[in-house]
């Protein structure tokens, strides 16, 4: 499994419609946020918290995943510019001993890239964030 990275509009009613196919507007591939053990990992370590992150480390207690308000898209970019800043440090205290840390850094900035290119796009349209 895989963490993605949705982006939904809020309706008139509170519920909301995540968008998918060509109405999302993303390239494929665009939705990737992770394996699902980064949950816990990765954006849910003690490194991660350390450095003051709180959108990405609520995925470890969220049963469906963490939810980004609209209005809190200006912050969440913040965290990831944030965390963006410390991905050294990240890669090396949440590396595995079957990759390098250069390696682990590269594929962490990838899916930032990816969760980034989402919550920009989410931004545009008014929408928020869903990763799960």
């Amino acid at each position: 499994m895989s963490l993605t990275s949705e982006v939904f509009l809020v309706r008139e009613d509170g519920g909301i419609d995540i968008l998918v196919g060509e109405k999302d507007g993303r390239p494929d591939g665009m939705d990737l946020a992770g394996p699902e053990a980064w949950r816990t990992t990765v954006w849910g370590s003690p490194s991660i918290r350390r450095i003051g992150a709180r959108f990405l480390p609520a995925l470890v207690s969220a049963d469906n995943g963490d939810v980004v308000a609209p209005d809190e898209i200006p912050a969440f970019l913040e965290e990831l510019a944030l965390v963006r800043g410390h991905l050294t440090d990240l890669a090396r205290e949440t590396c595995t001993p079957d990759r390098t840390v250069e390696y682990h850094s590269v594929h962490i900035a990838g899916r930032l890239d990816c969760i980034e290119a989402s919550a920009r796009h989410a931004q545009r349209i008014g929408g928020g964030l869903l990763i799960w």
